[in-house]
């Protein structure tokens, strides 16, 4: 159903008083994610919906616009929440990275071995993050982790000579460069852009994970997965700075108590949701390599190592988001 968006900084007028939810007025904010509603980050906007209708006695509608739904795509979706197009968004910080660099960090190659350094790499530079969202004219509610990333491919990849023959969508300027270090053709596309791409056989392999592939049924196109665990990177979930500045300080309650609960869960939930990933991918033929070959991983590695190092240099980290990259191995 198409819905007129010029009107939708906020359906209706939100009150700064502090009141009991019974006495609000009904009040809805779209959240958008180019994500369908299978991945990881999607379901964790529903249940985020979900928790806020319940906790608001059903007084804040969350309207999640997920996948074809959203009407925004790629960058585009940074702009849409900035300019109050529409309140919130769920963004990969691959698309909030070609604003900010910052929120390359934890999709650095390699940067994490498992979800405890990544969110330990997290934990310490939220404070920075949140900052630089706020100069985005946005307010960060929750972040979401993805299971780790890996090759989805048309032929196997049994050693480095395959990996630097590929076609490959990347998802932000870092995986980009790193794939180009190698001698592969490397494209950095939204997930939104990527359907027609492999349709028309431009693109043959693309890296995201298990749970990204499998929402999308990269499997009719690419029936090989290489686990080669590149990184675990995050979403982010952020709402327009006004539309956070004129709800309630009750309402905002509500929805950081919401956004603290889904955010938990997916932290505790991802890890299975990688064996989920593969059954699926088994079900639908896919030939799995969970153990990839001594030279991929050493070329793998060594072209993130280069490329990290450029980023560091090119971001000039302060002193304490150096050391949380330090204290993951980066």
């Amino acid at each position: 159903m198409k819905r007129n968006h010029s009107h939708m900084l906020v359906s209706v007028t939100l009150s700064t008083a502090v009141l009991a939810p019974c006495a609000w007025a009904q009040t809805t904010l779209q959240l958008i994610n180019e994500y369908p509603a299978t991945s990881i980050t999607a379901a964790a906007d529903l249940q985020f919906a979900q928790t806020v209708n319940e906790q608001s006695q059903g007084k804040i509608q969350i309207e999640t616009l997920q996948e074809k739904q959203n009407p925004y795509k790629g960058v585009g979706q940074v702009d849409a929440i900035s300019t109050g197009k529409t309140q919130m968004g769920t963004l990969f910080g691959g698309i909030l990275g070609n604003k900010d660099s910052l929120f390359l960090l934890s999709s650095l190659p390699f940067a994490a071995k498992d979800f405890k350094q990544a969110h330990a790499l997290y934990t310490c530079a939220e404070p920075a993050l949140q900052e630089r969202v706020k100069a985005l004219g946005a307010h960060l509610l929750y972040v979401t982790p993805w299971p780790p990333s890996g090759i989805w491919s048309v032929a196997p990849l049994t050693d480095d000579t395959d990996v630097k023959a590929l076609k490959i969508r990347t998802y932000d300027a870092t995986s980009k460069a790193v794939f180009e270090r190698l001698g592969a053709q490397s494209v950095e596309l939204p997930y939104s852009a990527l359907a027609e791409k492999l349709a028309a056989g431009e693109v043959n392999a693309v890296l995201t994970s298990g749970d990204g592939g499998a929402g999308r049924k990269l499997w009719d196109h690419l029936p090989n997965f290489t686990a080669v665990s590149y990184s675990i990177p995050l979403s982010y979930t952020i709402i327009n700075q006004n539309t956070w500045n004129q709800l309630s300080p009750d309402q905002q309650a509500i929805l950081t108590q919401a956004a603290e609960k889904v955010a938990a869960a997916s932290w505790a939930g991802v890890e299975q949701r990688i064996e989920q990933n593969y059954g699926r991918m088994r079900e639908n033929k896919m030939t799995l390599n969970t153990a990839p070959s001594g030279s991929i991983m050493q070329t793998l590695k060594k072209a993130g190592d280069e490329e990290t190092q450029a980023w560091l240099k090119a971001n000039k980290l302060s002193e304490k988001d150096a050391s949380c990259l330090s204290k993951t191995g980066s």
